[in-house]
């Protein structure tokens, strides 16, 4: 009876341990543990003063690591960086103590071709990730990078009371932007779509191109996890075509992300909007232009 109770207390103490572990709602990484991670998944170390990594080396995954003097040394490079994530209002290079990314995308060699021919879209098979972590000197930014993560929302249309709780959270503290596309949902309900579907193939007839035949042909995932907590920005982006996505899922569970994005359901209600948002935008524009299909 006493070994019962006792295994009771332990399976009780464990299941408290997995509910507390998972209560993580944004992912906390150092600059140097990425960087180990990156170690074990055997990527490629690139250095910030070589030249530009070639398809190859995305082919087969690569890393870059910038500690404090390499940020003081590529203070117009991070400059740029901060510009294009629109965090430049916000952040300056001083603020920045280190950061570090990692890329892998297999079958990129076969986009060229399939650009110059869209039907070879669906034999198409790219797998690959993009993870970017961001150490700041200072815990006090979470709230800020929200709201401008906000506004960058609010100039797209997206209005955050739209997004699910798995999709956008923002405290004092911290907070994260998720989203996750099944292109084989999407392509379904392209397809369902009478007035969408008219203008694709109207377009795609002057290309010879079947594009009901290339949608139904078509799975996958894109999926996406913006996450800042305290000093730690944690960005993942990736999916697949045609094909597993398991470089994000390794990125996910190796850089120990606090949710996959990959794993955030589908928001098809926002989907079908913003799909009949821009359908309206497109005709409008073709309108005005005088554009006859």
């Amino acid at each position: 009876m006493k070994r019962i109770k006792a295994m009771a207390v332990v399976l009780s103490v464990a299941m408290l341990a997995v509910a507390f572990a998972g209560c993580a709602k944004t992912t906390t990484i150092s600059t140097d543990k990425f960087q180990k991670v990156c170690e074990k998944l055997k990527l490629e170390e690139f250095d910030f003063d070589d030249d530009s990594p070639e398809l190859e080396d995305v082919e087969d995954g690569f890393y870059a690591v910038a500690d404090k003097d390499m940020v003081e040394d590529k203070e117009k490079e991070l400059e740029g960086m901060l510009k294009s994530m629109k965090l430049d209002g916000i952040l300056d290079t001083d603020d920045v103590e280190s950061f570090a990314f990692a890329v892998k995308c297999t079958g990129i060699d076969d986009v060229k071709d399939a650009m110059k021919d869209p039907e070879d879209i669906a034999d198409l098979q790219l797998d690959g990730a993009l993870a970017f972590q961001m150490t700041l000197s200072d815990d006090g930014y979470a709230e800020d990078i929200m709201d401008a993560i906000e506004e960058l929302l609010d100039n797209a249309d997206i209005d955050v009371k739209d997004l699910t709780k798995q999709e956008y959270m923002a405290s004092k503290k911290e907070g994260y932007f998720r989203f996750h596309i099944d292109i084989a949902k999407l392509s379904k309900i392209i397809l369902d779509n009478d007035d969408i579907m008219e203008l694709l193939e109207t377009a795609a007839d002057k290309m010879d191109l079947d594009v009901e035949e290339l949608l139904e042909s078509l799975s996958g995932d894109v999926a996406f996890t913006l996450e800042v907590n305290g000093k730690n920005i944690f960005f993942l982006a990736g999916g697949s075509l045609n094909t597993k996505p398991t470089v994000i899922n390794s990125f996910a569970s190796s850089f120990g992300a606090s949710m996959n994005p990959i794993k955030v359901p589908m928001n098809e209600k926002f989907i079908e909007e913003k799909l009949d948002d821009s359908l309206d935008t497109i005709l409008s524009n073709v309108k005005n232009a005088n554009i006859d299909f």
